[in-house]
């Protein structure tokens, strides 16, 4: 690991700034995520919420086709200040922004422009409407910011946040790892954590041939993947499994009890259509603990493409 990439990974594991995206349907759970986050860092909270413009407005069956943007505008500067209120009474320094336009823009401006270094956002769109926001707005948000995008799906959403024991990072081997490995390795050190680095084999003919083979070479390569002096701050633990992708990472994540999974996400965009999502995405809503993506590089070097062949999907680093 470079200096400049130690530097990177640490400013991404212990942010001073977190924006929070709210639709103010989903405070209930983003709040206390919100705030563990913000107390593990020092970092102080941002949350924003987006008035959408009239014509993009979904209207329900049955609903008043009557939408008043400077009432909703009103409507949630009050309701954020409440939240406002009630992170500054935990001890945790808030402010909140409204603005008017599209969800991915607005958040990625407010991340651009107050230099936050994470983002949390929820998994699930406006209440009512049954549908997954991550085939939207958090794909392009995923894309637009070059910051580490915390998700937290249905499954995360009950109980308090725990203080991460285990944190599991998916490792495809493809070449792109290294940005999103580095920042698992700062959060366990940051959170005296375990980090596990789990890589899954596809089973192919070559592998259903001789699987010692193929675990034996990947188990080098994760193992190769720690930095000089990581097991001295951190304990790491390399596991090798055989199978589906998304399976084994959630079966991983329920028997060693992750309180966060880690992904580096380098989907193109057109893989997050309905129907084609990618490992990644079925990861983030399915997983019971937070999921913090990072987009990583699409560069691959010769070594990392020749690997990348039949033992995991390029979705994941």
């Amino acid at each position: 690991m470079t200096l400049q990439q130690e530097d990177l990974s640490k400013s991404f594991a212990a942010p001073g700034k977190i924006v929070v995206s709210t639709d103010l349907s989903d405070t209930e759970y983003l709040i206390p995520q919100a705030i563990a986050q913000a107390k593990a860092s020092g970092a102080s909270l941002i949350f924003v919420h987006a008035v959408l413009p009239h014509e993009s407005v979904p209207m329900e069956s049955g609903a008043i086709p009557y939408y008043d943007p400077l009432r909703l505008d009103r409507d949630a500067r009050l309701m954020l200040e409440n939240v406002a209120r009630e992170v500054r009474g935990q001890g945790v320094e808030c402010t909140t922004a409204v603005r008017h336009g599209f969800v991915p823009d607005v958040v990625a401006e407010v991340v651009n422009n107050t230099a936050a270094g994470r983002l949390i956002i929820g998994t699930h769109g406006r209440r009512g409407l049954k549908r997954f926001v991550l085939g939207s707005v958090a794909r392009q948000l995923l894309e637009s910011v070059d910051v580490p995008v915390c998700t937290v799906g249905p499954r995360a959403h009950k109980g308090a946040p725990a203080a991460p024991g285990t944190i599991l990072h998916p490792v495809s081997l493809a070449g792109m790892h290294e940005t999103s490995a580095n920042l698992s390795f700062s959060l366990g050190e940051q959170f005296g954590a375990e980090v596990v680095l789990l890589h899954v084999i596809v089973p192919t003919p070559n592998v259903t041939r001789d699987p010692a083979k193929a675990v034996a070479a990947a188990t080098e390569q994760l193992q190769a993947l720690i930095p000089a002096g990581a097991e001295a701050r951190t304990q790491v633990q390399a596991r090798i499994a055989l199978g589906s992708v998304v399976s084994e990472i959630l079966n991983v994540a329920e028997e060693s009890r992750a309180a966060l999974i880690v992904l580096g996400v380098h989907a193109p965009a057109h893989s997050w259509l309905p129907g084609t999502e990618p490992a990644a995405y079925k990861i983030l809503v399915s997983a019971s603990c937070p999921v913090i993506s990072l987009r990583v590089s699409p560069g691959v070097g010769a070594a990392g493409a020749e690997h990348k062949e039949e033992t995991s999907p390029a979705v994941i680093g």
